[in-house]
């Protein structure tokens, strides 16, 4: 039921530690309740954490995406399917809403009995334990930002096998605690130091207590939003903050230090920790001050730091599912076809819920529940396979627009050594003048070679993006197949383009036949030859050839442009794979990232704003619980 012009990314990231591949799978699709489904159906500790971004101008830009704002526009868009005229409608909100709350029951489950991999029973209990209620309620309101209703905990009561009524009591009683610090953590200036200190400390046990994943990054934004507001109110803080404002510095530092321990210890607590820990921060506070008055060498930093050889590049695209919603952009044939998948995507996955609620579970699956799995499974296959297709598709066009650019950059090379050598004094002897048209051209040599050497990064770029997308593309035969796939298969081959020509002018002849036809009030049997409906039928099928026809002018040539530099990156070797420790910062940062609280974006404007983010895209440059329907 996609009604709105939100656009989601969700990319998913392997957290085991027995796992060695980073990029797990990711949906690219416009209805928020199938994101929010995929998210809770691929999203779980110690397996696969999914990061989620948000478009409102169709991929040019993009927000990080909470997984609660996912989820209230899911519940946005079935709360509208609900209040939709027709009874077929309402029933199959009800049936979406219910399918949900399922699956975010069962999500929670994974969560209440999690076995950690180094676990020696590695069998799931049958029952949550105790304290895992209290950390799924943590879990729910740190990840969903509210508490789980009813119908949830309704499913969720009835996957184990021994109820537990005071178990959802802890969830539920967990879930508001943890709500309660993020709300001070969100305006802590409404918090007393005694308030902001016990949430705090609450923070800190969750950023422990979750050791991977976007929890983890949730937590510490709270636990840091918390510690700045916290670092100004206390008598012991407050004037090292205010002479050190840095977080960097290392008073300011210790000072956090210790508001860290007193939340653990509580303003109340043992006087010896209390002073143990005054007693550390008096001393840190030395040592700090110490090192101001005897500050190490800084390094010597060059000046002579050259400017990028082609202005721009190389240059990374942020990920594979931002690229293809870029190149969709870019080429209409591409960004149709994305949108029928992903339509009929979000059907399939409507009829498939409908099926299954109305199965019996004694009987085995029916016909129309394997053709609703069948349909479904291949839709998402092919919607992952445009994505796939349309990202290398990006990658390549970057890497074409960079060996563009590098034209003008030689030019601009030549002319500025050319303008350096007048400056200098004419020479007046053959030495002279052999000297400077070798200080002339060392100069463009040199230049030149950075401008090789960009294109040679951005070409490794686009060979990466190559073996992580089709990995297989190692021999030329390979090579062709992909070039097939980005072109042949995405109907933007030579007899596909012929063959919408010939449909365009068979149409518009047809069109034009029937015009005079009608103008002519020929009448047969009584009754004219031409009827309205006719008309208006050749005159919306003309339009649709002329449409396709002017969608593949301007994809076939941008798409070839795109296969031709592939080809000239993909003989290359793939870069080395980074070591387990880079992989994992590089994990940490980009789960960070993707915690962080999305800002609005303002939506889209008109035809010329998407002409303009086009042509942008070619040069450098706390919601609601699931509620009952």
């Amino acid at each position: 039921m996609p009604d709105t012009d939100r656009l989601y990314a969700l990319a998913s990231t392997y957290n085991h530690p027995w796992l060695s591949d980073e990029a797990g799978p990711g949906l690219l699709i416009n209805d928020a309740v199938v994101a929010m489904r995929w998210y809770l159906t691929h999203e779980r500790e110690e397996n696969l954490a999914v990061a989620g971004h948000v478009s409102d101008d169709d991929g040019a830009t993009w927000q990080p995406l909470p997984a609660r704002e996912l989820l209230a526009d899911a519940e946005r868009a079935l709360v509208r399917a609900a209040q939709a005229p027709g009874e077929e409608a309402r029933h199959t909100a009800a049936l979406l809403q219910d399918a949900l709350a399922a699956e975010a029951a069962d999500w929670l489950d994974h969560r209440l009995r999690h076995v950690q991999p180094d676990d020696p029973a590695q069998d799931r209990p049958n029952t949550p334990a105790p304290a895992s209620w209290r950390r799924g309620g943590q879990i729910w309101a740190l990840a969903l930002g509210t508490v789980p209703h009813a119908e949830v905990l309704a499913h969720l009561t009835a996957q184990h096998a021994v109820p537990q009524p005071e178990g959802t009591a802890r969830l539920r009683a967990a879930a508001l605690e943890t709500l309660g610090a993020l709300a001070l953590a969100e305006e802590p200036e409404y918090g007393d130091p005694a308030e902001l200190l016990a949430a705090l400390a609450h923070m800190n046990r969750l950023t422990f207590g979750f050791e991977i994943g976007q929890l983890r990054g949730l937590a510490q934004d709270a636990e840091q939003s918390l510690m700045n507001h916290l670092i100004t109110r206390l008598p012991e803080t407050a004037p090292v903050a205010e002479a050190h404002p840095d977080p960097q510095h290392p008073a300011n530092q210790a000072a956090r230090t210790y508001l860290r321990r007193l939340s653990l210890i509580g303003p109340d607590g043992e006087e010896r920790l209390l002073a143990d820990a005054a007693h550390d921060l008096t001393k840190a506070l030395a040592a700090a001050e110490d090192a101001e008055q005897h500050p190490a060498p800084l390094p010597d930093v060059d000046a002579n730091v050259e400017a990028d050889a082609i202005p721009g590049y190389p240059k990374h695209l942020p990920g594979e599912l931002q690229a293809a919603a870029q190149w969709r952009l870019l080429s209409p044939a591409a960004r149709r076809s994305a949108e029928q998948t992903m339509e009929q995507l979000v059907r399939a996955a409507t009829a498939l819920t409908q099926s299954t609620a109305a199965a019996d579970p004694n009987r085995p699956p029916s016909a129309q529940e394997d053709q609703a799995l069948l349909a479904h499974s291949r839709l998402h296959g092919e919607l992952d396979e445009l994505t796939a297709r349309h990202a290398l598709l990006m990658h390549a066009s970057v890497l074409a627009d960079a060996e563009a650019a590098a034209v003008p950059a030689t030019h601009e090379a030549i002319v500025a050594a050319a303008q350096a050598s007048e400056a200098q004094a004419q020479p007046t002897t053959a030495a002279e003048v052999t000297a400077a048209q070798e200080a002339f051209m060392a100069q463009v040599n040199a230049a030149e070679g950075r401008i090789a050497e960009t294109l040679d990064a951005q070409r490794q770029l686009t060979r990466d993006a190559l073996h992580r997308i089709f990995p297989q593309a190692v021999t030329n035969s390979a090579l062709h197949t992909v070039r097939t796939q980005l072109v042949e298969h995405s109907g933007l081959g030579l007899d596909a383009y012929n063959q919408a020509y010939r449909a365009m002018r068979e149409t518009g002849h047809a069109l034009e036949s029937l015009v005079a036809r009608y103008r002519s009030k020929t009448l047969e049997f009584g009754r004219p030859t031409v009827t309205t409906e006719q008309l208006e039928q050749a005159r919306t099928a003309a339009q649709n050839a002329d449409s396709h026809f002017a969608d593949l002018q301007h994809s076939r040539p941008l798409t070839l442009r795109a296969v031709k530099a592939l080809d000239g990156a993909a003989h290359l070797d793939p870069s080395p794979s980074d070591s387990v420790a880079t992989r994992a910062a590089r994990l940490a940062a980009r789960l960070r990232e993707s915690a962080l609280p999305a800002t609005p974006t303002a939506p889209r404007t008109d035809a010329a704003a998407r002409q303009a983010q086009q042509h942008n895209l070619q040069t450098p440059q706390a919601g609601p619980g699931i509620s009952p329907s």
